[in-house]
């Protein structure tokens, strides 16, 4: 117990030197370029007339155009699925099977919501939703199905605005 004791004083008499020390500073990310050969005593620099180049030159590169897919073309089959999400949390599963499917989800200020679309062939559906929070909606349409156009819209009033 008195060992202790002893160690426990010891920090406490420490303790208004450690409070009383200068803050941490950080120091500047600047590096400072020095001449990489050493200067020998006596010896006399002369300043440069020119300045030395980078040991390696960067020169132009070339990149490949890689288009997004907002702007790339449909497929030979002709399927062309787009989303458009603004918001957080959504998710959107688009698939499409045979060909000549079109499908169109827009997902604007949501949150948390899950939209699953599935086409057979030659389909077309575009869903749009605003302000809906947590909703679930699958879009399931067998080859040759009529087409979807829906509007799904959460009110001020907090009411649920479906326009087919």
């Amino acid at each position: 117990m008195y060992v202790a004791l002893k160690h426990m004083t010891r920090a406490l008499a420490a303790l208004p030197a450690i409070l009383s020390a200068a803050p941490a500073k950080a120091e500047t990310a600047y590096i400072a370029q020095v001449n990489p050969a050493p200067v020998k005593v006596g010896q006399v620099t002369s300043s440069q007339t020119s300045q030395p180049l980078p040991v390696t030159q960067y020169g132009p590169s070339s990149t490949a155009y890689v288009p997004t897919p907002e702007t790339a073309r449909p497929g030979r089959n002709g399927n062309f699925a787009q989303t458009l999400e603004i918001g957080s949390f959504n998710n959107v599963f688009q698939s499409q099977s045979g060909g000549k499917n079109f499908s169109n989800v827009s997902v604007l200020g949501g949150k948390d919501n899950n939209i699953g679309v599935w086409q057979g062939g030659k389909d077309l559906s575009n869903l749009n939703l605003i302000n809906t929070q947590g909703l679930s909606i699958a879009v399931i349409q067998p080859p040759g199905a009529a087409p979807i156009n829906m509007l799904i819209a959460r009110l001020p009033n907090g009411g649920l605005f479906i326009k087919r």
